[in-house]
């Protein structure tokens, strides 16, 4: 039976890197070889180090606005579990602030280091400006 408690202690540390900055350990969050894709599942972040620098680089330069997140849901196996959830957010950026809402899914692998993601998802709909840009 896999350990949910474990699985998520790194959604929430992962959480926290990007909403609050606190990147000590992201990058054990993530197995070597993990992989973020977004819309069209075009290539964002390929390795540990990688996917771990795109949490730290939206963090720190950009400024949530408002977020919500809703319809999360946890199904695990053995060695293996997927985490989704919807969210909508509005941050701003040097551009002006953009919206976007979407949805998200992790893909986590149990092996010798424990839990880590090995896959994530990301999908959305372009921003769109919320004002003056």
């Amino acid at each position: 039976m896999p350990d949910e408690t474990a699985i998520r202690k790194i959604i929430g540390q992962i959480d926290a890197a990007w909403k609050t900055k606190r990147f000590d350990g992201l990058a054990d969050c993530f197995h070597e070889n993990a992989v973020i894709v977004g819309p069209g599942f075009a290539e964002f972040a390929a390795g540990r180090e990688k996917c771990a620098e795109s949490y730290r680089e939206f963090a720190s330069n950009a400024a949530v606005l408002e977020y919500a997140e809703s319809n999360h849901c946890l199904r695990t196996w053995e060695t293996s579990a997927v985490y989704t959830f919807n969210w909508s957010m509005t941050y701003q950026r040097d551009s002006g602030p953009r919206s976007e809402e979407g949805t998200d899914q992790l893909v986590f692998g149990s092996g010798p280091s424990g839990w880590q993601v090995v896959w994530r998802c990301i999908d959305f709909r372009p921003s769109t400006a919320t004002g003056a840009a």
